[in-house]
């Protein structure tokens, strides 16, 4: 067996770490590169990219943890809002285009806002067009299709369940309600216990400092409610008048 100088197998070694890839963070052992986190091409700040990455593996075992499996009940019932809502959805985009077609045949809409009318039929004529494409396409694998619905199930539970265990500030989003603090005490507390590890200090500043800002929407907590979009009555309408 060959043996190798004290001196040439610390230069080996070097040589080898300085060719692996820089980590930067690790969750249950998994670990992450600066390669993985940063794209120069792209505007995202490689702390945004870095939280999505850990939040996507404390997911799943938060939810195993906690006993908040989407159940086969859960996914029928969001499968039947959905199915529901794109009804009601088509029914009232079909009765606008209705309404937009009569009064611009008629002359009614005055000069200064035609041209907004028309782009605004023309939008419902594309959404229209894209129904008939959809209908026609032959429908996606329903495993796939129940797995999407069980994540989305998952998160409402989750952030519910975080809100209720940690409280903190909650922020108003586009999806509705999101535990904002309660979100980012899960970080601390997983990083207390070790499973989120952080290599880099810098990045790890960068991280917090997104985690612990102050949301620009903040739901008062006498208004917050985490009822799911599909346990909420579908909206008569939409559509401005």
């Amino acid at each position: 067996m060959k043996t190798w100088p004290v001196w040439v197998a610390a230069v080996l070694w070097a040589t080898a770490a300085a060719q692996e890839p820089a980590r930067v963070a690790a969750v249950f052992g998994e670990h992450v590169t600066r390669a993985e986190i940063e794209h120069p091409a792209d505007d995202e700040p490689p702390a945004v990219r870095l939280l999505g990455w850990i939040w996507q593996r404390i997911v799943p075992s938060y939810v195993a943890e906690h006993g908040l499996a989407a159940t086969a009940a859960e996914v029928a019932e969001l499968e039947a809002y959905e199915r529901e809502f794109r009804k009601k959805d088509r029914a009232q985009r079909a009765r606008k285009l209705e309404e937009l077609n009569g009064r611009l045949a008629s002359g009614s809409v005055p000069a200064d806002q035609r041209a907004r009318v028309e782009e605004f039929r023309a939008i419902l004529l594309r959404m229209a067009k894209n129904d008939l494409e959809l209908d026609r396409a032959p429908p996606g694998p329903p495993g796939e299709r129940n797995a999407f619905y069980a994540r989305v199930i998952e998160r409402w539970k989750m952030d519910e369940s975080l809100h209720r265990r940690y409280g903190g500030v909650v922020s108003l989003t586009q999806s509705g309600h999101s535990p904002h603090g309660a979100r980012a005490a899960l970080i601390i507390e997983y990083e207390e216990r070790g499973w989120i590890v952080f290599h880099d200090p810098a990045l790890r500043q960068s991280a917090y400092e997104r985690l612990l800002a102050r949301p620009s929407m903040i739901v008062p907590p006498h208004q917050v409610d985490f009822t799911p979009n599909w346990r909420r009555p579908i909206p008569p309408s939409y559509f401005p008048d």
